[in-house]
């Protein structure tokens, strides 16, 4: 999978990904670090990239085109890093890569749920019930 990691989110998370052997971009390591959501938005949909956010404002779904999918990882904002980190692989350990695509993923702790990315753009969201 491809991935643009946001930058509110620790190295620890963007190192266990490179380790699976994904192609990510780490925002906070290049020159888009401080960028605007718009143009994050932009690059990983132009790039076929999953976005890894902390950022609730981060859907954007007039701007196109869209990113692969989306992943909102929901802590607490003092959340340690490497608490962040085994939130995320437990999050995603339940899921195929393949249900990531077109949907938002959010992970919270002791819950994953996901809505179709599309549903966005009529500003409505479908719930989805717990896995």
């Amino acid at each position: 999978m491809r991935w643009l990691v946001d930058e509110g989110l620790p190295k620890v998370l963007v190192d266990w990904l490179v380790s699976r052997g994904e192609d990510v971009l780490d925002v906070a390591a290049t020159p888009l670090q401080g960028s605007d959501d718009c143009d994050l938005w932009r690059i990983a949909g132009e790039e076929g990239r999953l976005v890894v956010t902390r950022d609730l404002g981060f859907m954007l779904p007039e701007v196109r085109p869209s990113p692969l999918g989306v992943v909102l990882v929901r802590t607490p904002d003092m959340c340690r890093a490497d608490a962040i980190l085994r939130l995320v692989q437990a999050g995603l350990s339940g899921l195929q890569e393949a249900s990531l695509c077109g949907h938002v993923t959010v992970i919270t702790p002791g819950r994953v749920r996901q809505r179709r990315l599309r549903s966005l753009e009529g500003g409505r969201a479908k719930r989805r019930t717990p896995r």
